[in-house]
């Protein structure tokens, strides 16, 4: 019991260390068709959520199955941008796996995990709320419902500046 309210604790502080950070100027992703772009290019018009996943993580896809189940509650609201950090070997994998679940959000390629290090982050699903180049909220692991959590959280962000 200790083990997993030290967990949940150490958690929550990693949480709030990413929240109100600012987006990284510099990190070039690929898009699924090859093309660059920048991760500033890529969450300029907000609110955007952004979800770092993998093809071997099952919690990861189960939860980008579950925002694009949610997909009339944000659509034209919010954007949904799908990190992959698998390495460059399993990309051909990462374009037929979103071909075959036809995920309704931007797909970004992240092999070197440039952003994912960029971000501190340690562990996926891991999912930011981004609005104004600013990260305003971030949550690490995924359980059934948590989707909810994430939209209600980029939509709260909607005309607050």
């Amino acid at each position: 019991m200790k083990t997993k309210i030290l967990i949940l604790l150490t958690s929550l502080i990693c949480d709030l260390q990413l929240s109100g950070q600012t987006i990284p100027e510099n990190v070039t992703l690929k898009q699924l068709d090859g093309k660059e772009i920048t991760f500033k290019e890529a969450v300029q018009q907000g609110p955007v959520i952004v979800s770092f996943w993998a093809t071997w993580c099952k919690p990861c896809q189960s939860e980008l199955e579950a925002l694009k189940d949610l997909e009339d509650s944000w659509k034209n609201k919010v954007r949904i941008i799908a990190v992959s950090i698998d390495d460059a070997r399993a990309m051909a994998k990462v374009k037929s796996l979103v071909k075959g679940k036809k995920w309704p959000f931007e797909v970004l390629l992240d092999p070197n995990k440039e952003l994912y290090k960029a971000f501190n982050i340690s562990a996926i699903p891991h999912v930011l709320v981004i609005n104004d180049k600013k990260v305003v909220w971030t949550h690490s692991g995924y359980m059934p419902g948590n989707e909810v959590l994430v939209v209600d959280k980029a939509l709260e962000t909607i005309g607050k500046k």
